[in-house]
């Protein structure tokens, strides 16, 4: 990729805009603080094989994304840049990837608006700068599917090309480590993309060179089988496996024979085919859940998704964008979003993040319907203006749901974020600019769009995730403990499953379940500066059996939970031990 002008544009635009979402804040999600927890007890014990969880083994993930964090935190010391930085790089990475593509398969614009388009929406925003895997196996999926794909365009005769056994095998790694990054999931899902639109170009080609005077449902069943064989002879599967096996295989038998098939089992069989075949934790949804979820989550550009999805199946439907390049891309977009989107609705466990590989193709696509659509109307008018104004009001609508939503959760959960909703003020601003600009302008109204989304961005999930993180007080309540006594006190949990805790203390967190209060004594007394952390719902359970000098010495309320957690530990002598009482530190 050569460097020029649209390559500087995506990458300053892209890395300004990441660089302002990398806030300083403390890890948000739970799944965050685990993941970087991994990642720390990599760097401090030197084992890099067996992923472990405050000492016990951590079988959700595989070890891709732990090996990133970690090699950044051997860098930058353990701290929450470290534990993000890995999604950052990897979203940069995933917008380069559609710049190349745009640029190969329809112009420079296409390019430059489809790579902004994906670091310019909510959902990759806000993985972009979490410490979390998906970001991680976006970019791995991304580039491995257009770079088969662009090898497999067809040629004059339309032809399936044929990957060459270099191309094909480096494909095939970036898909093991896609597998050591997440999972099965990261082998199949590209190959469950290219494999049917490989297969219906090559239908397509029969079709067009068949005989003629048989019906075309007859005609497309006497293709089929021989278009599965030009598929296998084109996009070289063997080679392919071969490449994934040489990536994931050694950690995968590494692992297994390290843990006796212990992490083996609990990843495949639970956070596999357990998720799949029944929701886990609490994380369930309708058919209609992941379509849904990504008009927010694409937002702002999923103001415009419905349309360009139609537009698109029209178009390929009827063949007006052409026999070639640009009808063959669509068709590739079109099957990467029904894919990776339909996988995850039939699957019973449901996430918004589940479909970010997803997210690639609706940039695409969006960025080949919109670029279009603006040309159209320098050269006379819009087309379909009813769909450019509902898109436009849609962008404002979604300004002022923004500013709404922080204002409620302000009061239900989040107290002292209302300040953040003037970034709801971003989309209304960038609505009212695309419609002046669109009347003369129309690829500056373009333009307008991508800008307003990289600062509704970068705004979202920087300066007022800032502002959002001042209700998140459990990780800077831990660090308040540290100050306890002479050195970092010994921490331990009642009824609290928090990775929080267990990233922020620094060191082993003892857990102790359900009506084990003797356990609770016997920790406290293990060491005078020992802290037990407590919802505080279930004190009462404890304070009748703690040893005598120890009660509640501070609370926090963390966010969005309606009981304080107190922590308990050694008391001075003239103070009460009820948390009823006590005078503590919020």
């Amino acid at each position: 990729m050569p460097w020029n002008r649209p390559v500087l544009v995506v990458l300053l635009a892209s890395i300004a805009t990441l660089a302002i979402g990398t806030a300083p804040t403390p890890l948000w999600d739970e799944d965050e603080a685990r993941f970087a927890a991994v990642a720390r007890a990599m760097v401090e014990t030197g084992d890099w094989i067996v992923p472990t969880f405050n000492g016990t083994l951590a079988v959700d993930k595989p070890v891709l994304m732990h090996w990133c964090m970690a090699a950044c935190m051997q860098v930058f010391g353990v701290n929450e840049f470290a534990a993000r930085l890995p999604s950052v790089i990897a979203t940069l990475l995933t917008a380069l990837a559609l710049l190349r593509a745009g640029r190969r398969w329809f112009d420079d614009a296409t390019g430059v608006v489809a790579a902004l388009a994906y670091v310019g929406c909510l959902l990759v925003s806000i993985e972009a700068h979490a410490a979390t895997p998906d970001a991680i196996l976006t970019a791995l999926t991304a580039w491995s599917t257009l770079l088969a794909a662009e090898a497999l365009m067809p040629a004059r005769d339309g032809r399936l090309s044929r990957l060459d056994a270099s191309r094909a095998f480096g494909i095939g790694l970036l898909l093991g480590l896609a597998v050591v990054c997440k999972g099965p999931i990261g082998f199949v899902g590209p190959l469950a993309v290219l494999g049917p639109w490989a297969w219906w170009l090559a239908v397509e080609r029969r079709l067009g060179t068949g005989a003629t005077g048989t019906t075309t449902v007859a005609r497309i069943a006497r293709a089929t089988l021989p278009a599965i064989g030009d598929v296998l002879a084109s996009i070289r599967p063997l080679t392919i496996t071969a490449g994934a096996v040489a990536a994931a295989a050694p950690w995968y038998i590494a692992v297994t024979l390290r843990t006796d098939g212990a992490w083996t089992t609990g990843f495949f069989f639970v956070h596999n085919v357990g998720r799949f075949m029944a929701p886990m934790e609490k994380h369930g949804g309708g058919a209609f859940f992941h379509p849904l979820a990504m008009l927010v989550g694409f937002y702002p550009w999923s103001c415009f998704l419905p349309f360009a999805i139609v537009v698109a199946a029209w178009r390929a439907w009827k063949r007006t964008a052409g026999d070639g390049v640009a009808h063959h891309a669509l068709l590739l977009l079109m099957a990467w979003l029904a894919v990776w989107v339909g996988a995850f609705s039939a699957a019973a466990t449901k996430l918004p993040n589940y479909v970010l590989p997803a997210y690639p193709a609706a940039a695409f696509l969006v960025a080949v319907v919109g670029v279009d659509a603006a040309r159209r109307a320098a050269a006379g008018s819009w087309p379909h203006p009813r769909w450019m104004a509902t898109g436009l009001a849609g962008l404002a609508f979604g300004g002022i749901a923004t500013a709404a939503t922080i204002c409620v959760a302000a009061q239900y959960g989040l107290p002292g974020a209302e300040p953040a909703a003037i970034v709801g003020l971003v989309p209304l601003v960038g609505a009212v600019a695309c419609g002046l600009l669109a009347v003369r302008r129309p690829m500056a109204a373009l333009g307008a769009f991508a800008v307003t989304g990289l600062v509704y961005a970068a705004l979202t999930v920087g300066p007022a995730q800032s502002r959002l993180a001042q209700a998140n007080t459990l990780p800077p309540f831990v660090r308040q403990l540290h100050a306890r006594g002479d050195g970092v006190p010994r921490l331990g949990t009642y009824l609290l499953a928090s990775p929080n805790v267990v990233f922020y203390a620094d060191k082993q967190v003892t857990q102790i379940g359900n009506k084990q209060v003797a356990a609770v004594t016997e920790f406290l007394e293990s060491d005078p500066e020992a802290v037990l952390l407590v919802p505080e719902q279930h004190f009462a359970d404890l304070e009748s059996r703690l040893p005598a000098g120890y009660g509640v010495v501070a609370r926090t309320t963390p966010v969005f939970r309606k009981q304080d957690v107190l922590a308990v530990g050694r008391t001075p002598p003239d103070a009460p031990r009820t948390a009823s009482t006590m005078e503590v530190t919020r």
